[in-house]
């Protein structure tokens, strides 16, 4: 099974409005597939039926293989054992330190030990390089640094699949191109395949091996970054200054 993902035909709508319409697309194992678009064009929507947030009117969603959208909740919720979720401002709880946000996830599903997660906490911190951040608080981190706990709390359960909402959001040119470097590092690192819902064009173009392009609800286009250029595409053109 070469495809983590396959939409078919799906179609969403708020009241009567028409959000998605009969998006298809596949999403191929360990790449980096970005979902871009126009303000309003249904990427974070997209997202949100892909990890079962919303339902869609109409049309499949297969993940693994399996297609989810009938899915019973608990049988659904074991699938979403094997994702990861980056959320644009990390939601990290403040109260606690950055190893129990990180052991979250560790506590939730399985019933490991407190030393063995502690351990594992201080391996997923060590890959996204903030071994000496375990027992600080979020308000003593950057937001860069909040970012990548965020990360480390997301890879907590060696997910197969990680979803990102905006994760440059808010950070200056430097850190961006930190985190989007760790992305490219874990990809390699741990085989996953990452899904990202992103506007930044220098993100996009250091770490997009395919893209789909949004407009309106519907699919403008999906391929490469090369691919994208080459279909000469006014809308594509404008966003990426190629034109």
């Amino acid at each position: 099974m070469n495809n983590v993902i396959e939409i078919n035909n799906l179609v969403a709508k708020y009241d009567t409005r028409i959000i998605l319409d009969n998006i298809s697309l596949e999403i191929k194992r360990n790449e980096i597939f970005i979902i871009l678009g126009s303000s309003g064009g249904g990427k974070t929507t997209l997202l949100k039926h892909i990890i079962g947030l919303i339902k869609p009117v109409s049309g499949t969603i297969n993940i693994f293989d399996q297609e989810v959208t009938r899915m019973e909740s608990d049988k659904f919720d074991q699938i979403l054992t094997q994702v990861g979720m980056l959320f644009q401002g990390g939601a990290l709880i403040n109260s606690m330190k950055v190893w129990e946000n990180v052991a979250i996830p560790l506590e939730q599903h399985t019933k490991l030990p407190q030393n063995i997660i502690i351990d594992l906490v201080k391996q997923k911190l060590s890959l996204v390089h903030l071994e000496h951040a375990f027992h600080l608080y979020p308000s003593e981190l950057s937001g860069g640094m909040k970012k990548r706990v965020a990360l480390a709390r997301a890879i907590a359960m060696d997910p197969k699949i990680l979803f990102f909402d905006e994760p440059s959001a808010g950070l200056d040119p430097i850190t961006a191109l930190e985190l989007d470097e760790l992305i490219l590092e874990l990809k390699d690192k741990l085989g996953i395949t990452l899904v990202i819902v992103t506007h930044e064009l220098e993100s996009i173009k250091r770490i997009a091996d395919r893209i789909i392009y949004l407009q309106k609800g519907k699919k403008l286009f999906t391929g490469t970054l090369a691919e994208a250029k080459a279909a000469d595409i006014d809308e594509i053109n404008r966003f990426f200054s190629w034109k």
